[in-house]
């Protein structure tokens, strides 16, 4: 059988801290208090991840699947501050790849910089005023530790 999770392989242990949730080869910490996006950046880096990254359209209805059970709007890790108009991923550096902007965004509405997701938007996402408090996501690469 292929699978694309890295710890459905043989000989694989993969864990993700408690209170965090495993999908594909990432933790994700779904926070239920809101912060503005630069403290929300820096309480994921205080525990050695980021804001989350997403990718992929899987990956986007996963993080939905998970922010609606707690319902509110949530910080991503994606920024146009340095650069009107280009988006990037703020861990990186690197250009959105996938995105999924509801209809008329991003449009800078009053200069919302950063990137989020969920409440009124539900799986698409809206640039926010990065002073806002919101829920945020925070994501973390596994760790795996082969045995055997």
């Amino acid at each position: 059988m292929l699978t694309t999770d890295a710890c459905a392989f043989q000989n694989v242990v993969c864990q993700c801290k408690n209170g965090w949730i495993h999908h594909s080869t990432s933790c994700y910490y779904f926070s239920d208090n809101t912060k503005s996006w630069d403290t929300s950046s820096a309480s994921c880096q205080a525990h050695h991840a980021e804001l989350a990254v997403i990718e992929t359209m899987e990956e986007n209805t996963f993080i939905w699947s998970e922010m609606s059970k707690l319902g509110g709007s949530f910080w991503l890790d994606g920024t146009d501050e340095y650069s009107e108009g280009q988006w990037e991923w703020a861990s990186t550096g690197d250009a959105l790849d996938y995105s999924n902007w509801y209809p008329g965004e991003p449009n800078n509405d009053g200069g919302e910089d950063c990137l989020m997701t969920g409440g009124g938007y539900k799986t698409l996402w809206n640039d926010g005023h990065c002073e806002s408090h919101n829920k945020f996501i925070c994501e973390k690469k596994l760790e795996n530790t082969i045995v055997g």
